[in-house]
C-alpha cells in the first residue's frame, strides 16, 4: 500500500480548528465527537486523510460496527485498519457508535451488549414469516426495548434519526464533498447500513453491506436508486448469504433476494453476470453484478472459505472488534482493550470497498 501512513498534521488543525475535540491517538489518528440526538449523548469518531485542506473535498464514508463491537473496535480489529485505506484513497471515515448497556451472560462477568435498530423495534414475525426459530439463542434485551419477544435482539433507539442528524453534522462541519457519502458496515452494521440507504437514500452514493442483511420480507428499494456491494463468506453461520437459518436461530434475507428487491425486480435485477476486479486475480472470490449498464448495479461477492469476518483477514482478531482502543476507553471503561491495527494491511475486501466506492462518483 502507498503512503498510507502520511503525517496528517494539517487534518488535525483543522479539526481542531472546526470545534471541540475529546481525544486524539495514532499512528492512523481519529478524534471523538459527540451529538445529541432523541435525547441521548451519541459518540462518534473521525478520521481525516493527509489531504484533507487542500484543493479537492475528500468523499466520505460511514462504517458501522457490528453486534457487541465498538467504533474504534470496529477499525483496529474488525477490518484490522480501514483508515490505513482511507489514508491511501483520500477518504474521510466516520465511525458513529451504536447505543449499549452492561448485561451479564449466564451470570457471567457483564460486558457491554451494542447494537443497531436495523429493524425498527423487534419483531418476531416479518412479511415472509418468523424471522427466528423457537429455540434460537437467547440474548439479553435492549433496556429501551421493554419487551424484545422472542426475535428481538438489537436496540429500539432512533437509529435512522441518529445517522441522518450524523450525516449532516459531519458534511456541515468539515469540508468533504456532500455529493459522495457513503454507508457500510459489518454484521449488524451491515443490516444497519442496509435499513438506513433505504431509508436515507438520499443522503448517500453507494452502500456495501459485508457479513450482514436485513431479515426475510425487509429487502427493500431505495427511493433514491444507488449502487450496492455485498461482501459474504460462504462458511459463514452468523448470517449465512443463502438464507438458511444462522446458527443461533435467526434468519436473514439471501443476498441475491436483497439483489432482487433492491433494483425493484426490475428484469436485470435478476439477470447475474460474472464480475471480478483486479484485486481479486489471485483469490478465491466469486462476483456477479446485476444491472450492472445501469446507475445502479449490485454487485455480490461470495468468498467460499471465508466466515463471519472481515474478508481477506486470516482470522479473528483479539476480541473481533469487542474492544476499545484509548480514545474510547473512558466513555466504555468495561470493554477490552483493542490489539493494534499493523501499519501495512492488505486485505482485499478493504481494497474493494474503496474501489467500488471510488467507482461511484453519484449525486446527492
Amino acid at each position: 500500500m502507498r503512503n498510507r501512513l502520511i503525517p496528517i498534521l494539517l487534518g488535525l488543525a483543522i479539526i481542531a480548528a472546526c470545534g471541540e475535540t475529546q481525544d486524539t491517538e495514532g499512528p492512523a489518528q481519529m478524534q471523538r465527537y459527540t451529538l445529541q440526538h432523541d435525547g441521548l449523548t451519541r459518540e462518534y469518531f473521525v478520521f481525516l486523510p493527509s489531504t484533507y485542506g487542500g484543493d479537492v473535498a475528500p468523499p466520505v464514508a460511514l462504517f458501522l460496527h457490528g453486534y457487541g463491537g465498538t467504533a474504534t473496535g470496529a477499525e483496529a480489529e474488525v477490518t484490522q485498519g480501514l483508515n490505513q485505506y482511507a489514508e491511501e484513497y483520500g477518504y474521510a471515515m466516520v465511525y458513529p457508535q451504536g447505543t449499549w448497556f452492561m448485561s451479564s451472560a449466564d451470570d457471567g462477568e457483564p460486558r457491554a451488549v451494542t447494537s443497531w435498530n436495523h429493524i425498527s423495534d423487534g419483531f418476531d414475525t416479518g412479511p415472509s414469516g418468523p424471522i427466528c426459530t423457537p429455540d434460537r439463542d437467547r440474548i439479553p434485551c435492549p433496556p429501551e426495548c421493554g419487551d424484545c419477544g422472542r426475535c428481538g435482539w438489537t436496540s429500539c433507539n432512533d437509529d435512522v434519526g441518529f445517522l441522518k442528524s450524523l450525516v449532516d453534522e459531519v458534511t456541515e462541519r468539515w469540508a468533504v464533498d456532500n455529493n459522495r457519502v457513503y454507508v457500510a458496515g459489518f454484521g449488524n452494521g451491515a443490516m444497519m447500513a442496509n435499513r438506513i440507504a433505504c431509508e436515507a437514500s438520499e443522503l448517500f452514493a453507494a452502500t456495501a453491506l459485508v457479513g450482514g442483511r436485513l431479515e426475510p420480507g425487509f429487502e427493500c428499494t431505495p427511493t433514491r436508486r444507488m449502487p450496492l456491494l455485498q461482501i459474504n463468506g460462504g462458511a459463514d453461520e452468523t448470517a449465512p448469504h443463502d438464507g438458511r437459518v444462522s446458527s443461533g436461530g435467526w434468519f436473514f434475507a439471501s443476498t441475491t433476494a436483497v439483489t432482487r428487491e433492491w433494483n425493484d425486480e426490475e428484469a436485470c435485477g435478476v439477470d447475474l453476470e460474472d464480475w471480478t476486479s483486479p484485486l481479486l486475480e489471485h483469490e478465491n472470490v466469486q462476483c456477479t453484478i446485476a444491472c450492472g449498464d445501469s446507475a445502479h448495479p449490485s454487485i455480490d461477492c461470495l468468498w467460499p472459505d471465508g466466515d463471519h469476518r472481515w474478508p481477506g483477514t486470516s482470522g479473528f482478531r483479539g476480541s473481533n472488534g469487542q474492544c476499545v482502543t484509548g480514545m474510547q476507553s473512558r466513555s466504555m471503561p468495561d470493554q477490552t482493550d483493542c490489539i493494534e491495527p499493523g501499519e501495512d494491511t492488505d486485505f482485499w475486501g478493504s481494497g474493494l470497498l474503496f474501489e467500488f466506492f471510488d467507482a461511484h462518483k453519484g449525486e446527492r
